[in-house]
């Protein structure tokens, strides 16, 4: 099972940084054919992003912000950092719980505003982040549907550049104990100071 968040953080240079809506969402996966297991399952858009960035009533000409992705698997509770985190297990559990890495990412959007765009990409370890949209970058304006446009505007004026479609791929072959995994992804959106 893998579980989607949000989270934003207080603003300095913009009036308003925020997801559209802001709900959390989740994805089961079931492996039960060995076509499943070698080829993997895909789920396209398995979640949006809509991203709203307003400038202050003042205009701020340093008003920018960036997005981040991270995993999360509960190593609190004794998951090793490099795991799914296990919440059943079927049968005696000889073998390996469900690594991180079976877990592919993909972001997209019209503009391919992401330089990650288009291209699975993998976690190794919980601590892992993917840059969306890298912190402290040059300021790109919306409107200009390029790569790391970080200016204030919204999914509804910019929709190509301010809406962004997560695919998940899961790949487990058959070296994973069966059972009930978990991970969450995180995205963190933040102003740039």
């Amino acid at each position: 099972m893998l579980s989607f968040s949000l989270v934003t953080q207080a603003q300095l240079h913009c009036g308003l940084v925020s997801f559209e809506p802001n709900t959390s969402e989740s994805a089961m996966l079931t492996f039960d054919t060995p076509a499943k297991y070698q080829g993997g399952i895909t789920i396209n858009g398995a979640t949006r992003l809509k991203i709203r960035v307003n400038n202050k009533n003042i205009v701020d000409p340093l008003c920018s912000w960036n997005l981040t992705m991270l995993i999360d698997n509960n190593p609190g509770a004794g998951t090793p950092i490099s795991e799914w985190e296990k919440l059943i297990l079927y049968g005696n559990g000889l073998g390996q719980n469900p690594l991180i890495q079976s877990l592919e990412i993909r972001i997209r959007n019209a503009c391919s505003t992401s330089p990650n765009d288009g291209i699975y990409q993998t976690f190794t370890l919980n601590t892992d982040i993917i840059d969306i949209i890298a912190p402290l970058l040059p300021i790109t304006p919306a409107g200009s549907c390029t790569n790391n446009v970080n200016g204030p505007g919204d999914y509804i004026g910019n929709y190509d550049e301010f809406h962004f479609d997560i695919d998940i791929r899961v790949i487990p072959k058959f070296a994973f104990n069966p059972g009930v995994f978990q991970l969450n992804l995180r995205f963190h959106l933040e102003e740039n100071p």
